[in-house]
């Protein structure tokens, strides 16, 4: 079967000018035109259409999909796979989310009560839905998607008392970066104390830690800026810099 422009702009719900910018720019061309002038699009214009539209929902850009669709069939299904396993994540995420709002009305209206264990259970999942709507993209261009989830299992069961550990091994290792960059002379005689208190702080959501995971967090942390500010808003310009010679220093 055959559509016309038309035809097949309704049929997807899409308009017939993005239609024709996607012939342009040679995203997606017409099986013919007719003698009348007509574009027509047949089977193989419809399914790529449809992938061109599932990978729009998935936010890449033109320019991305036009080289996407370029890789063999096995291949993108493999692709597709891990961006499904991502959105399964996020509706996880939501959905606790959610519950925890409920849950929140129900307090306000005098209709239930919350144990110190249940809120803090609450806590967990919302800071895990935090970290995914602000990093989580960075995060999976990094790490593979059963390292991130066994991370954010680990993170959810930390009890009360490790949680209270982990806050507090982060804050000695803020204050020390902070001392540290009001005096450069102890950069190198702190180096060690720092990536100790940095692998210490890991350890609590890393399920199998390796000095290599660790460089590469360390990468990260200066090659994006909203990680580089994550330690210089905390202790101070250039912290950043000092943990990840730190940890490159104590990994050599």
């Amino acid at each position: 079967m055959q559509y016309t422009i038309k035809q097949l702009a309704d049929l997807v719900g899409i308009s017939t000018r993005t239609l024709r910018y996607y012939d342009q720019i040679n995203l997606l061309k017409p099986a013919t035109i007719s003698e009348a002038g007509y574009r027509l699009y047949g089977p193989q214009q419809v399914q790529r259409l449809r992938q061109i539209m599932t990978y729009r929902a998935l936010d890449f850009s033109l320019a991305d999909i036009a080289t996407i669709l370029t890789k063999k069939p096995d291949q993108l299904t493999a692709d597709l796979n891990q961006q499904l396993l991502h959105l399964q994540h996020q509706a996880q995420q939501l959905q606790l989310t959610i519950e925890a709002v409920q849950q929140q009305i129900l307090i306000n209206q005098g209709v239930s009560q919350m144990t110190d264990q249940e809120q803090f259970e609450i806590f967990k999942q919302q800071q895990l839905a935090t970290n995914e709507k602000q990093f989580g993209a960075e995060v999976r261009n990094k790490y593979s998607e059963p390292e991130i989830r066994a991370a954010n299992q680990k993170y959810a069961q930390l009890s009360v008392e490790q949680f209270t550990v982990m806050q507090q091994t982060e804050q000695q290792l803020i204050e020390l970066l902070k001392t540290t960059l009001a005096n450069s002379e102890t950069i190198i005689a702190n180096q060690a104390t720092i990536y100790q208190l940095h692998k210490q702080w890991l350890t609590y959501t890393w399920p199998n830690y390796s000095t290599a995971a660790h460089r590469g967090l360390a990468d990260m942390y200066l090659a994006d800026e909203r990680f580089t500010s994550y330690y210089d808003e905390r202790a101070g310009k250039g912290a950043t810099q000092i943990l990840r010679d730190s940890i490159y220093a104590a990994t050599q």
